[in-house]
């Protein structure tokens, strides 16, 4: 089921807040795929099962499901491997489970790896800032 969200303006706190005088990219073009989606209203959250593939700016996350908690402003992503990719910034991460901040933060956990360039990172854990004026 593919789902642009007209409320997905409520995830824009969660991937694409930035909090700088700088020029903020303009996320407005944010897609999400996924087999099945629910809202909890009483648990505030958005549950999403199934082929998940979430574009937004020139990044492209892909997982098994994700939770997005609005209480906890993040967004949770399990896969085996969930990935992140930008083709643009030359950026590709994999891990067990991902983590997006508000402040575009991404938290790789379980078997985490990125590469960027010719750099290459794999640990059990790795925090990747997103430099949204690229």
């Amino acid at each position: 089921m593919r789902l642009k969200l007209k409320y997905f303006l409520c995830l824009l706190p969660v991937i694409a807040s930035i909090a700088s005088g700088e020029e903020m990219i303009n996320y407005k073009n944010i897609s999400i795929n996924a087999d099945t989606v629910t809202l909890d209203e009483i648990s505030n959250e958005l549950s999403l099962k199934g082929n998940l593939r979430i574009n937004f700016g020139d990044f492209m996350i892909t997982g098994e499901n994700a939770l997005l908690s609005y209480k906890k402003d993040e967004l949770l992503i399990n896969g085996k491997p969930a990935s992140i990719v930008s083709e643009k910034r030359k950026i590709n991460g994999k891990a067990d489970r991902m983590v997006i901040y508000a402040n575009l933060s991404v938290e790789m956990l379980g078997n985490a790896e990125l590469f960027s360039d010719n750099r290459s990172i794999s640990s059990k854990k790795i925090t990747y800032n997103i430099n949204a004026n690229k």
